[in-house]
């Protein structure tokens, strides 16, 4: 499969969950906006993403209704993990037709920050760090040199930083700010550099 145009980190760290992308949406060698918002909130969770915009927006737009009915119908808050699986599934479901994107999903609960990278058709991965998109390359090398489990929610937001900024630079595709959003067990806050 081809690179997907942008560029998604994702951090779990000892206390927060990292998610970072920048703003640049591309279609072949035109760049059709500087602002499209590629990290969101979904309840307490996060989610970010490269490939088709409207997907992403779709995906979002799903997964707010399935977790709010699964917390209806059940009476009770669902686990990160198991929110990773409803997205797991929600795009297996959609593998004859399936959703052009690469999702880094992430939270916090009494299990602790967890963080699962997903791919089109649903393949669920667990870890540490990660990156998609076409800066993907350049993004992981900077995660994997500099990345400890032990960083604080600065360290760690700077490291996220970093990774795409590094990225901004040697990849056409991405570029024009990155949004952060850092996820804790309380609270979700977002933040953007230009």
């Amino acid at each position: 499969m081809e690179e997907l145009p942008a560029t998604a980190v994702g951090l779990a760290l000892k206390d927060a969950v990292i998610l970072a992308a920048e703003r640049r949406l591309s279609y072949g060698g035109y760049v059709i906006s500087k602002a499209a918002k590629k990290v969101n909130k979904l309840g307490r969770f996060g989610i970010a993403g490269v490939g088709l915009f409207g997907d992403l927006q779709a995906l979002e737009r799903i997964m707010e209704a399935q977790i709010k009915y699964y917390e209806l119908y059940n009476g009770s808050k669902i686990s990160v993990r198991s929110a990773a699986k409803l997205l797991s599934t929600l795009l297996y479901q959609y593998k004859y037709a399936p959703f052009i994107s690469e999702t880094i999903f992430g939270g916090v609960d009494s299990s602790g920050p967890q963080l699962f990278i997903l791919d089109p058709l649903g393949s669920l991965i667990e870890d540490n760090f990660a990156a998609v998109g076409s800066g993907a390359k350049v993004a992981i090398g900077i995660l994997e040199t500099e990345f400890r489990g032990d960083m604080t929610i600065e360290e760690g937001s700077n490291l996220a930083l970093k990774s795409v900024k590094a990225s901004i630079e040697r990849d056409v595709l991405s570029g024009d700010g990155v949004d952060i959003l850092i996820l804790t067990k309380d609270d979700a806050k977002e933040r953007f550099f230009q």
